[in-house]
């Protein structure tokens, strides 16, 4: 079971990272008008001023962590659930 939990926990990480970076793609998107600088898009992040390029590496970083770290505790608390099962 505790194995199954860390899985499902992993899945999870991995599906809200994913998503957590469409957010700030599109978040970006819709504030300044264009495709972030990332490196889904290395022609636009090479074409991009530094502070932009900056301004979303500290976003999507901040960003990253957070969903990391909720992440982390859903999966820390379904693991304590089943351990009490």
């Amino acid at each position: 079971m505790k194995l199954l939990v860390k899985i499902f926990g992993t899945l999870i990480s991995l599906g809200a990272g994913w998503l957590g970076a469409k957010l700030v793609s599109g978040v970006w998107h819709k504030a300044i008008g264009e495709e972030p600088p990332s490196l889904a898009n290395p022609e636009k992040q090479q074409q991009a001023a530094v502070g932009k390029v900056l301004a979303f590496a500290v976003i999507s970083g901040a960003s990253a962590s957070a969903i990391q770290a909720m992440a982390k505790r859903w999966t820390r608390s379904l693991e304590a659930k089943a351990a009490n099962r």
